[in-house]
């Protein structure tokens, strides 16, 4: 794990900042190489707590993969919308930072009591409340922060084919 540079780079920022996880060989040494200060190596179990710690307060996980690093996933960014670069980018600027995960938020009425807490942590303001909350179906993309934050249980994801195939951690690597 090292120290978020999306955090780092804002002059109150969310804590804590030490979130963000660089994944496998090479690049782990690599980071620990390069960034012996601000970076250390974490256990399994240690990386599952943090990515439940973040969740809980309503960060974004976000994974991100590039050809030209080794083809896979390499990183895991754990950010808040206040904060991300990434999601700055894609609001003020168009660019596409973070794709949907194949999966839209969806608000049972019934439950909902309109408190608005949901949409106050929607990184991408996909949801609107009136009386109860609603999803702005073409924002949405499905991370699951409204859901970690939704003290009623009152929004669920549910898989939506035209949103993308979701990632299957599971099997990246596999074939290594």
């Amino acid at each position: 794990v090292y120290e978020c540079a999306c955090r780092a780079a804002r002059a109150n920022p969310c804590t804590p900042t030490q979130v963000c996880m660089m994944i496998g060989q090479p690049f782990t040494d690599f980071l620990l190489e390069h960034r012996p200060r601000d970076a250390r190596r974490v256990t399994q179990a240690e990386a599952l707590q943090l990515l439940r710690d973040e969740h809980a307060r309503g960060h974004l996980h976000a994974a991100y993969f590039k050809d030209v690093m080794l083809n896979r996933m390499y990183a895991i960014c754990n950010c808040c919308g206040c904060c991300c670069g990434g999601i700055e980018f894609m609001q003020q600027h168009g660019v596409p930072m973070i794709v949907s995960s194949g999966y839209v938020a969806e608000i049972d009425a019934g439950v909902c009591s309109g408190c608005g807490v949901c949409a106050e942590t929607c990184p991408f303001d996909a949801i609107m409340v009136e009386d109860t909350g609603h999803i702005v179906y073409d924002r949405c993309l499905g991370c699951g922060v409204c859901e970690g934050q939704c003290a009623e249980g009152a929004i669920t994801l549910q898989r939506d084919p035209a949103k993308g195939e979701p990632l299957d951690v599971r099997v990246l690597g596999a074939g290594e």
